[in-house]
């Protein structure tokens, strides 16, 4: 048994332990591979490549940027990089980079219930938080041993389209197995027994990514449900435990007319832009412990049209095991905080 009451204690303990260039070094990992920043140096890496190149590159740069933008090729909405490339996704997944950024989290993957191999999951991570850190480091690379955890399990990623739309960032979550969020992607890949993570939340539960919160957006997000009955898929809540601790974000919560009025600014953008804008007062995340609880399947039986009395079924019973999985769990990983379901 362990001698500390809580996974960010022993966590803090062994930071305490750390050297100053260890300190260091991994914020300089966290600085290069931080996802929005990774976009910014692939964008202007493209721009600068354009601006040197010479005349005959500069038209294949053009044939690339044509068929990112319109997705000629089909694979983020598709199969992504997946089957003849597996290897080299294997290999992408696995990376010494990766488990840098585990270390600076601490991140960890912590199995409840096994998950058999050749069968279909949608595997839902709840919270979203900013950025979904917590996912990439347990669910999308092997930074914690996905693989050895769930030997089988071939899971995809889906993200929003929109990070499909960088120049050469792209092709790097391609190598590393994500794909986009669309239903019919979703579905392509669960019809084919292989298992995608999604966050249900989404961009609205982006902003309430506050410190001392787990606030989830799921009473009224059923589409998952209805596309794990349409495939026969079975759902598996996933919980990152301490996603939202990484940042700390404005206030949008409380009464008063400044943060009512930019929660209602941050929607209106969201509705148009497809993805929200919390406003933070750091850009790389703390060094907090991150630990993604994985639950048990809940089986949905493959129905080619649900009712949405069936679907509100499936609904129920997936929060209440999600709500178990969440109160058994919650002191040692989650300190404690209570669980909103809006």
């Amino acid at each position: 048994m362990s001698k500390f009451k809580s996974a960010q204690e022993e966590f803090e303990a062994k930071k305490a332990k750390e050297s100053v260039f260890r300190k260091v070094f991994l914020y300089l990992c966290m600085l290069t591979l931080f996802p929005p920043l990774e976009m910014l140096y692939f964008y202007f890496f493209f721009i600068y490549l354009f601006y040197i190149a010479s005349p005959m590159y500069r038209v294949l740069l053009a044939i690339y940027w044509t068929n990112m933008f319109f997705e000629i090729d089909g694979f983020p909405s598709s199969s992504g990089w997946g089957g003849k490339w597996w290897p080299f996704r294997k290999f992408c997944r696995s990376l010494r980079c990766w488990h840098w950024i585990r270390e600076y989290f601490d991140g960890e993957l912590v199995k409840t219930a096994e998950l058999p191999g050749g069968k279909p999951y949608l595997m839902c991570y709840h919270p979203h938080g900013i950025i979904s850190m917590g996912l990439q480091g347990s669910l999308a690379l092997e930074a914690c041993g996905f693989s050895e955890t769930f030997p089988g399990v071939d899971r995809s990623v889906a993200t929003l389209v929109a990070s499909f739309k960088i120049p050469f960032f792209r092709e790097w979550i391609l190598m590393n197995g994500f794909i986009a969020c669309g239903r019919k992607t979703l579905m392509y890949h669960l019809n084919r027994n292989k298992t995608v993570v999604l966050v249900p939340g989404g961009a609205n539960e982006a902003l309430h990514s506050h410190p001392g919160m787990f606030k989830l957006h799921l009473k009224n997000r059923k589409g998952f449900v209805r596309i794990a009955l349409l495939t026969g898929a079975s759902l598996v809540p996933c919980l990152g435990m301490g996603e939202n601790e990484m940042f700390h974000t404005l206030d949008n919560e409380s009464d008063g007319f400044f943060p009512q009025m930019l929660y209602k600014v941050q929607v209106f953008l969201m509705k148009r832009f497809t993805f929200s804008f919390p406003l933070m007062s750091h850009i790389l995340p703390f060094r907090e412990k991150v630990t993604c609880v994985v639950g048990a399947p809940l089986a949905c039986p493959k129905t080619e049209d649900p009712s949405q009395e069936v679907i509100d079924k499936y609904h129920k019973l997936y929060v209440d095991s999600l709500t178990k999985l969440y109160e058994k769990h919650k002191d040692y990983y989650g300190k404690g905080i209570k669980l909103e379901i809006v």
